[in-house]
């Protein structure tokens, strides 16, 4: 495909074990609401911000949720509320996408204003099953451990004790990590004298049960399961022997402390006796920190990003948060301590950076001018026609400009995109269009512009888009089964990084053509194949001996894997083998 370029003018430690029992995406499914009234008066707000994975991309249709709402995201992973009504205290987010873990975003709530919140999502990997009577160990990569007792489950929406198989599927981070903070719902809790408190973490571990029938599990009362989770060598030595106990409650938006985490070499242990959004760790006594965040030019910096870092700026102390329309900043900070407060921007500059020394009350810090002048907008709109000229109606454009990915979706043959840049300098954008009925997309251009408004003309799309398809020879004969008329779909295992391929023919989900399974890191390379299967008319055939794939392209999820492999497959109704060879390109699921 060709890539022409045009130009166009124009303090506290912390460990954390996250366990959500929320597997599925169905937001409404939920037993509670996440905000549910308590006799607080409600309050007005409105709401708008955007989901992405951890590479930036975004993540369309995915469920969100705050107070009693509920939205879903657009083709660009933005999602809006508008009047919505939430208790006076703690806002909170709810996000779920199919093949992502469940994320919680809480916020401070600033009444008859839009405010901002942004979430980021962690693919969900293959994970483990164990049976429920027996119980299991699951052990990460990192060291983190979940154990569970046998006889320990118990069906969350009927309550009764559960004997199948237990999916488990979880990851972990440290808090060393740039992204560790994207996964943590705040740092604002109350101890056990109902004292607010700002929490700082260690480390997280975060942990989704479900059923075979895909139902939320919850340990029965009474049960409890240990958890490890490894302090990170930078904190090691600072480490306390024990350090309290704090679990997030959704329904108040806060974290509360309950009981002891313990010291053991390199790991906290602490037994959980029941599964909700875990930590362990100590925390400071916390007071409101409120600004107002200008310009240059003295003009509100709405949605500016706000971080807090020790005082010698080296470590990030808790999550950013975001000012809302009008530029008034407020969230949670330790009382009493000297810190410094950076605003920032989409692209991680530092717009500005202050020194600041928290009293034991509200902290009001006046007005503080960013280094910003008025929003960088750049409009970038054209046209798509496919090869015979006529327009098309159903497909997006993808605009990868300043390391962010950006869609725009075509609306009778015309697109148009609209994005506030980090900076007014000329870079370069690269676009691609994509016409979805047809399967076709145009050469992916590279143009160089800035700000203001970019007509990009038209574009056609004239290429096959990257199609899917599995080609494979039987016989000396060559046959292929090809998206959209054959269902290809990639998923996991269940093992752990076990992936998964099957293809169905035509619109049959149950005509399985093709299924193949191999075992391997997320990375190019040669893998052992577990299961291989081929269905065609009469012939069904399974592998026999020693295979392996090569995997040449392992793209991230929304990209593509490829791959080939050749041996010999048993004909099951005449038991002969016969050479068999294949090679496949799949879209990423998971």
């Amino acid at each position: 495909m060709s890539n022409p370029i045009i130009r166009a003018g124009g303090i506290v430690l912390l460990c954390t074990v996250l366990l959500n029992a929320c597997s599925k995406p169905d937001l409404e499914a939920d037993p509670q609401p996440i905000d549910k009234p308590s006799g607080q008066a409600m309050v007005t707000i409105s709401l708008k911000g955007r989901v992405t994975d951890e590479n930036a991309t975004p993540i369309s249709g995915a469920l969100v949720r705050s107070g009693n709402e509920l939205t879903t995201t657009d083709i660009n992973g933005n999602y809006q509320f508008t009047n919505l009504r939430v208790k006076p205290n703690n806002g909170l987010v709810e996000v779920a996408a199919n093949g992502y873990f469940r994320d919680y975003q809480r916020f401070d709530i600033l009444p008859e204003s839009e405010q901002y919140i942004q979430a980021e999502l962690v693919i969900r990997e293959s994970g483990h099953q164990f049976d429920a009577e027996a119980g299991g160990t699951y052990s990460l990569a990192s060291g983190a451990s979940l154990q569970f007792s046998g006889a320990a489950m118990k069906d969350l929406a009927s309550g009764q004790q559960y004997t199948g198989t237990v999916q488990v599927n979880a990851f972990s981070r440290q808090a060393d990590e740039p992204a560790f903070y994207d996964i943590i719902p705040g740092a604002k809790g109350t101890d056990l004298s109902n004292k607010p408190v700002s929490i700082q973490f260690l480390t997280a571990v975060v942990t989704e049960l479900t059923g075979t029938a895909g139902q939320q599990l919850q340990l029965s009362t009474g049960k409890a399961a240990s958890v490890k989770f490894p302090i990170p060598p930078s904190k090691l030595a600072g480490a306390p022997t024990a350090i309290s106990l704090w679990y997030f409650d959704p329904l108040n938006g806060e974290w509360k402390e309950e009981g002891k985490a313990v010291k053991e070499g390199n790991y906290y242990s602490a037994q959980i006796p029941h599964f909700s959004t875990w930590a362990c760790g100590t925390a400071l006594p916390a007071a409101p920190l409120k600004a107002t965040i200008t310009d240059v030019n003295g003009a509100a910096l709405a949605f500016a990003r706000i971080q807090l870092y020790s005082a010698d700026g080296k470590e990030l102390l808790g999550n950013s948060v975001h000012t809302n329309d009008k530029g008034i900043l407020l969230m949670n900070a330790p009382r009493n301590s000297a810190m410094e407060m950076r605003v920032v921007n989409a692209c991680n500059e530092i717009l500005a950076a202050q020194k600041i020394t928290t009293g034991s009350s509200d902290n009001w810090l006046g007005t503080i001018k960013a280094g910003a002048n008025a929003a960088n907008n750049l409009l970038i709109q054209g046209k798509v026609q496919n090869c015979k000229a006529a327009a098309v109606y159903n497909g997006w454009v993808r605009v990868i400009i300043d390391g962010q990915i950006h869609k725009a979706k075509i609306s009778n043959g015309l697109f148009q995109l609209s994005l506030d840049r980090c900076y007014n300098t000329n870079t370069y954008a690269k676009i691609t269009a994509v016409d979805e009925d047809g399967n076709m997309e145009s050469n992916t251009i590279t143009m160089e512009m800035s700000t203001g408004k970019v007509d990009l003309g038209t574009l056609s799309t004239c290429n096959k888009r990257n199609m899917q398809y599995i080609s494979y020879t039987m016989n000396g004969t060559n046959y292929l089964l090809q998206a959209p008329v054959d269902s290809l779909i990639q998923t996991m295992g269940t093992a752990a990084k076990t992936y998964t391929i099957n293809c169905y023919k035509t619109a049959d989900a149950a005509a399985v053509a093709f299924s193949m399974s191999f075992s391997g890191d997320a990375n190019p390379g040669e893998y052992p194949v577990t299961t291989l299967k081929f269905s065609q008319d009469k012939t069904q055939l399974t592998n026999t001996g020693a295979w392996l794939v090569k995997i040449t392209n392992f793209g991230k999820p929304g990209e593509f894997i490829e791959g080939n492999a050749s041996g010999r497959m048993r004909d099951q109704s005449s038991n002969r083998t016969i050479p068999f060879t294949f090679q496949f390109k799949v879209i990423r699921n998971q």
